[in-house]
């Protein structure tokens, strides 16, 4: 496919493995203050620059949406009031926060199951035994799983998704509101949602013991772990449990209990999911796939939905099986279109430029850490320096550090000779297919999966066709660009949180750790609130003369020494809400 649009394209590095997970959409770098409108700008071959969101407007033919901004009728207090600072600021990145009347008149339509007439030419699954396993606070369930051992000993896996696309169809305004907003945003104690309630919480969340329409995907693998069938279809469901990751993971650690008797009846499946999840770790291992565990730390609230904790959220291995079966069916739906030569949709991950992983890997080499010297770096081999940082007193910084030799993911449009290529997940042709109630992309491949399926010549035909080739790549920027707009304002909203949480102990010294040393200051963690901030070298005074991981100030007749992972004592000196961030000093 020749002279095809880029997606935009962001060289950004990482500080956690939980920024890299979602910018790789397995499942960076955030502004000193909230960015409105970020400056992504789109090119074709020829032209001049121009801004994305009239590119939009022109050639996907999108009407101009109404303003949605205001309460929301859902979620904490501070949501449903449009003065508060979390509105304010969601306000300052224009984020949708309502549903315009044109959107809720459409919806208002819709029914609250679907009708029995709704089922002709769906495979009926309501008796087969699917599951959910999401986290405790979910709603949003857009994905059952299924696992069969066949005769001769391999194993078919179902995964049955959501289908939206049944009820949100091209042209209407749902739709456009949908991929106008691109993504759902999870913020610390609320979730925007890219549908309205009806649809995400409950139409299409797959939620147990009701009929639910999906797409499902089956796939056939051997003993050893590998493919070598597979087939989707359109489907009804019903759901026989939700399970929780934290359930799920009691029941296969043997944990006999009342709770674990309710889903006893799905330990041979888990089982079998099990063993089949450890083989499919053992091959990405082997390809070279980064894999990687996240630290996601976690609010508490108190009656008042006041901040009162930071909790760091458990590490399920529960959660990986359901990794898993989204990385494989995602890949199956890839591997299809690819196969029959048609572009969409992919999620593309490259490699770090050279140069830049030239100067990360100087860079680590001070700092005393073995790095390979090869001509292309894995994402098993990230792995492996992140393994040889971990008893280190600066893990953590150094891991960041690690990070940066990690790109950032974006959606492109490719086909079978413009291959896709996701360098962190060492895979071709992958793409989002299972969460269309919360990524638009998903829901694209959903529509033309299902069109190449029921009408595969004229579905082929308008795919191949150069307009909608133009059409799908202006889709994908604006789905990459919402992406990385949900991030920023998912960290923004964090750090509110934070500040709100500390503003009742200005003046307080409390004891803390240095994180990490930069040319410019600091980043200390609280050891008491779970939470970090940033001291500028310039607080303390003096020069600072920077070594590897060790900082020398000298400063009013006083030579001060910090070193990442070390001691130190801090004041909360005041909390900025303008620019998001506690003031800190040192202690005397």
């Amino acid at each position: 496919m020749a002279d095809k649009k880029k997606s935009p394209k962001k060289s950004k590095s990482f500080g956690s493995f939980a920024d890299l997970a979602k910018a790789m959409g397995v499942e960076g770098e955030t502004p000193d203050e909230p960015v409105a409108e970020p400056g992504w700008t789109f090119k074709r071959a020829g032209e001049e620059e121009v801004d994305l969101e009239l590119e939009t407007q022109i050639d996907v033919g999108l009407r101009r949406r109404p303003r949605a901004f205001g309460p929301m009728e859902h979620g904490p207090p501070p949501y449903r009031n449009i003065d508060s600072e979390e509105m304010q600021l969601l306000k300052s990145f224009r984020v949708r926060t309502v549903f315009p009347a044109d959107v809720a008149k459409q919806v208002a339509a819709l029914p609250d199951d679907p009708d029995p007439s709704e089922f002709a030419e769906r495979l009926d699954l309501r008796d087969q035994m699917i599951f959910t396993i999401d986290g405790a606070d979910a709603k949003d369930y857009d994905d059952a799983i299924s696992m069969n051992r066949l005769p001769g000993g391999n194993v078919e896996l179902g995964v049955h998704i959501a289908d939206v696309g049944h009820y949100v169809t091209p042209g209407t305004p749902l739709d456009d509101e949908a991929m106008e907003r691109g993504t759902s945003i999870y913020v610390a104690d609320q979730v925007v949602p890219m549908l309205p309630e009806k649809l995400s919480n409950n139409l299409c969340s797959l939620v147990p013991d009701r009929d639910r329409l999906a797409f499902s995907v089956f796939m056939e693998f051997t003993p050893d772990g590998k493919r070598v069938d597979s087939h989707m279809a359109k489907s009804v469901i019903r759901s026989k449990y939700r399970c929780t990751y934290r359930l799920v993971q009691e029941l296969l650690d043997g944990n006999e209990n009342a709770e674990t008797a309710k889903i006893a009846h799905l330990e041979s499946t888990l089982r079998e999911l099990q063993r089949w999840t450890r083989t499919q770790q053992l091959l990405r291992d082997q390809a070279g796939s980064l894999r990687m565990q996240s630290r996601e730390r976690k609010f508490v609230f108190n009656e008042k939905h006041e901040v009162v904790g930071v909790e760091i959220a458990t590490n399920y291995f529960s959660q990986t099986l359901i990794e898993e079966t989204a990385l494989a069916a995602n890949q199956a739906v890839g591997d299809t279109f690819r196969e029959r030569g048609l572009p969409t949709i992919y999620r593309v991950h490259p490699e770090k430029d050279p140069e830049e992983i030239e100067g990360v890997l100087a860079m680590l080499e001070k700092l005393r850490v073995r790095v390979p010297r090869k001509e292309r770096l894995t994402g098993r081999d990230i792995g492996s320096l992140v393994r040889a940082v971990r008893s280190r007193q600066n893990a953590e910084a150094m891991i960041g550090r690690i990070m940066g030799l990690v790109e950032r993911a974006d959606y492109q449009v490719k086909d079978h000779e413009d291959v896709a290529k996701h360098w962190g997940l060492a895979r071709e042709a992958y793409l989002h297919f299972t969460s269309p109630i919360r990524r638009y992309p998903d829901l694209i491949v959903h529509r033309w999966l299902h069109a190449i399926q029921s009408r595969p010549d004229e579905a082929e035909k308008e795919l191949r066709a150069g307009a909608f080739v133009d059409d799908l790549n202006i889709k994908a920027s604006h789905s990459t660009m919402q992406a990385s707009l949900a991030e920023m304002v998912e960290r923004a909203v964090f750090d509110l949180k934070v500040c709100q949480y500390l503003e009742p102990h200005i003046g307080e010294t409390h004891p803390a750790k240095v994180v990490r040393i930069n040319p410019s200051g600091m980043e200390i963690e609280f050891d008491e609130f779970n939470v970090s901030g940033f001291l500028p070298f310039r607080k303390i005074g003096g020069r600072a003369q920077i070594d590897g991981d060790t900082v020398v100030i000298s400063a009013r007749r006083r030579s001060y020494s910090f070193s990442e992972g070390g001691a130190i004592n801090i004041v909360i000196a005041d909390v900025d809400f303008v620019r998001l961030q506690v003031m800190l000093d040192l202690a005397s």
